[in-house]
């Protein structure tokens, strides 16, 4: 059976850790981690759940009347198996919270902490800072607390990715969909075509979007795969395919059949002013324009367009201009 694979950060981004939680509290006091009793701990109201079930529910039961029963006990159910786990085991990776007075309010590690509680554990070690970070800076700590969970779905990843740029761009007087793919590869230490990735899928469509919160597509690469398609036809296509477990290299194949009409990339200007696009200009030498695009399909960010050259039929003047517009496109997008 194939090994799981595990979202992971990068190491450069793990070795930044203390570093990032440093920031995120400007280290007017220190951090440290402590064992809390778990009867301390509560939810931060200010801050979004993505479980229904609540602490009141682990410790007193789910009540037959709650209208979300049925997803309750089905996180329930999820729970009991983390909560064997922490019996034998204990938690590995400590929880994160902030001092409320007397109490203690989560940033990251809600699952651990019900979990827990369902093992019947008294306490929980805990990192502690002794106030609480800004918005900004809790939504990067629960990124970089989180992503390494192998059973974080992309919605989860997506809906944490959304508060991170809130919190960057609302500060700045900027729209989500105002921030680059530089900017936020930064932001959550990433490399630029996974950044892309991420930006692709945020300004999809609803329909999209939709698929992935129901769980029905779960790949990161293959929605910002499908949400690239301009062609509905041969998006609806691709979603079937990817719903009815069709392989990357499969979707692929799906999207390269599209030769999408693209906004022409030199701006018509009126005399005098200031050029502000890049003309690249023309051959009819097929084999120098076999070297150009060969040449781009080295970049990291292009390679899904590799396959097709097994099929590009080099007499075609007008799919090789497509072809050069649709790596120009993806540059485009990755440099924004």
């Amino acid at each position: 059976m194939a090994k799981k694979k595990v979202f992971s950060i990068g190491s450069a981004l793990s070795r930044g850790l203390e570093e990032t939680i440093e920031s995120a509290q400007n280290y007017s006091s220190e951090l440290r981690i402590d064992v809390v009793p778990l009867k301390k701990i509560e939810l931060d109201p200010a801050n979004p759940r993505d479980l229904a079930i609540t602490l009141l529910d682990v410790q007193n039961g789910i009540s037959d009347a709650d209208i979300d029963r049925s997803r309750k006990i089905s996180e329930l159910d999820s729970l009991q198996s983390i909560a064997s786990s922490i019996k034998t085991q204990g938690v590995i990776n400590p929880i994160m919270v902030y001092k409320y007075g007397e109490k203690y309010r989560l940033i990251a590690g809600e699952r651990r902490t019900l979990a827990s509680i369902i093992a019947g554990k008294p306490d929980i070690q805990a990192k502690i800072l002794d106030e609480k970070p800004d918005e900004m800076k809790i939504s990067l700590l629960q990124w970089i607390e989180n992503i390494e969970r192998s059973d974080l779905s992309l919605w989860e990843r997506l809906s944490n990715l959304e508060r991170i740029i809130n919190a960057y761009a609302i500060p700045k007087g900027l729209q989500a969909n105002q921030v680059t793919i530089s900017e936020l590869s930064q932001l959550i230490g990433c490399v630029k075509s996974h950044a892309m990735n991420y930006k692709t899928i945020l300004d999809a469509d609803n329909q999209l979007k939709t698929l992935i919160f129901e769980n029905k597509i779960k790949s990161l690469e293959k929605a910002a795969l499908i949400a690239d398609i301009e062609s509905n036809d041969l998006r609806r296509q691709a979603i079937d395919a990817c719903i009815a477990g069709a392989t990357l290299k499969q979707l692929k194949n799906i999207a390269e059949r599209h030769k999408q009409r693209l906004i022409p990339i030199r701006k018509i200007e009126s005399r005098g002013r200031q050029t502000t696009s890049v003309n690249f200009g023309g051959t009819k030498n097929i084999q120098a324009a076999k070297v150009v695009i060969e040449s781009l399909l080295q970049h990291d960010a292009l390679m899904h367009h590799h396959s097709v050259l097994k099929t590009m039929d080099w007499d075609n003047h007008r799919a090789v201009s497509e072809l050069f517009k649709q790596l120009l496109k993806s540059l485009e997008k990755l440099h924004a």
